[in-house]
């Protein structure tokens, strides 16, 4: 009796044991939009690549690498069982220091695994050690790009929404003291993130608005951003696209009922300030790009890739200023593409905070871009990158963690967006060992055939 009981619950164990394997399975799936086999595809026209051996997990680099270079390798993985619960990565060393690439979950086929850092000593050996994953072949392509930026250089980052240019470019534009930081809109809609203090949704969403512009003037001023480079244009969160696509007419922000420009661009302190103009609608965002990017001269715009980054308002903010810089006849200096929401996955860059960003999941040709630089971001760096996005109020915890039972009900609900692995912080994706960017001249937007590339059929005009 007593061994039919016992097998009796091994079989029960054993049954939840394989279902609870399957669920996760099945959510850890949902976090991807695309089979993780799939082999990633780039079309490099303008690297240097060499191929290697891979003996015994190490790797013999060539002499003459040397810094200011961007470097990744290109190899064949495939995930172990485990690989499908736990994420996949590669622990890269050389001899005095290390990165982790990691995966999406079940990743297999080719990958590029970003070496770029460990190439600020003198590295001729690096040492590759898996976790979940096994290396299918010992060739391996190493690509590289000869890229690096002046220390004059006069960096423009445009932020759709407030917290896009400290996600995206917090290490990079803190290096450089003459930078810009321009958002678009004041980042008012959303969830109702503060509602155990604003139960009336019209002050609610007023207040949050408010509170997101002041963040947006205010984080810069940390890394020593000069208060005159830092500026909100006031436009309404969510209504990019369709200014573009109903131009002429004035759009309403669609939480606040209003279209009155002013709501959140008063409280600019800039003196551009004075001299922003127009209301919500697309030409007068034409202008008022135009009249920024004329007071700044700049040489560098970072800005969110008009295709490879799935937020509508991030696409259609690049568009608007491509279409400002043709306006202009601007054609000195480059951009520099993000991508804040991975066409790919909501999730990437995958694994957990401090590994590297690598090359995002890309399954089709046609994305024109010149070179990819990776900005390396030192422990230091990474922590003053924390305290950036913990001071953008909206990506703090929502205020029911004030009441204990919500707080217990919150602590669930990370806890089990952690066991599915759709932790979808940007504490996880944004503290990275560096920030990656896909580099386009600024005069290559002239070439149809470019632009046509870049846009993927996205037009620049309504």
């Amino acid at each position: 009796m007593k061994v039919k009981l016992v097998f009796g619950l091994a079989s029960l164990v054993l049954l939840v044991s394989i279902s609870f394997i399957l669920l996760m399975k099945i959510k850890r799936s949902e976090t991807i939009d695309y089979n993780p086999s799939q082999d990633y595809h780039y079309t490099f026209d303008n690297a240097n690549s060499v191929k290697l051996e891979l003996s015994n997990g190490k790797l013999i680099l060539p002499k003459n690498l040397g810094r200011d270079k961007t470097v990744f390798l290109k190899v064949k993985i495939k995930s172990t069982f485990l690989g499908n619960f736990f994420y996949p990565h590669i622990e890269i060393k050389s001899k005095n220091q290390s990165v982790l690439d990691f995966f999406e979950y079940g990743g297999s086929g080719n990958r590029y695994l970003n070496i770029s850092s460990l190439l600020l000593e003198e590295t001729l050996e690096i040492e590759l050690v898996n976790k979940y994953l096994e290396i299918l072949e010992p060739s391996v392509e190493l690509i590289y790009f000869s890229n690096s930026i002046h220390s004059g250089s006069k960096i423009m980052v445009i932020s759709p929404h407030p917290d896009d240019a400290e996600i995206s470019a917090f290490g990079l534009y803190s290096k450089f003291p003459n930078s810009f930081v321009l958002t678009l809109t004041a980042g008012e809609n959303g969830p109702m993130h503060y509602d155990e203090l604003f139960s009336d949704s019209l002050r609610h969403f007023l207040k949050k608005g408010q509170i997101r512009t002041i963040n947006s003037i205010s984080v810069p001023l940390h890394s020593g951003l000069n208060q005159n480079n830092i500026i909100n244009l006031g436009y309404f969160d969510g209504t990019i696209k369709q200014m573009h696509d109903e131009n002429p007419i004035n759009v309403i922000s669609q939480t606040l009922g209003t279209d009155f420009i002013g709501t959140f661009r008063n409280f600019n302190i800039s003196n551009l300030k004075d001299s922003l103009k127009g209301s919500s609608n697309w030409d007068s965002m034409i202008e008022n790009l135009e009249f920024v990017l004329k007071s700044y001269k700049p040489d560098i715009i970072v800005l969110p890739h008009p295709h490879m980054d799935n937020h509508s308002d991030h696409q259609f903010s690049t568009i608007g200023v491509i279409q400002a810089l043709k306006k202009m006849n601007y054609k000195n200096g480059e951009l520099f593409f993000y991508a804040n929401h991975n066409l790919g996955s909501e999730f990437f860059p995958f694994g957990n905070a401090g590994g590297t960003v690598s090359l995002p999941p890309n399954f089709i040709d046609g994305y024109h871009f010149n070179s990819v630089y990776s900005h390396p971001l030192t422990q230091e760096e990474q922590m003053e990158k924390v305290l950036a996005l913990d001071a953008m109020n909206d990506l703090r915890p929502d205020t029911e963690w004030r009441f204990w039972d919500k707080l217990l009900k919150l602590s669930y609900e990370n806890f089990k967006a952690y066991i599915k692995g759709q932790d979808n912080s940007y504490f996880r994706r944004g503290i990275r060992s560096n920030e990656l960017f896909f580099v386009v001249p600024i005069n290559d937007l002239y070439d149809e055939s470019h632009l046509t590339e870049l846009l993927m059929g996205k037009s620049i005009v309504p």
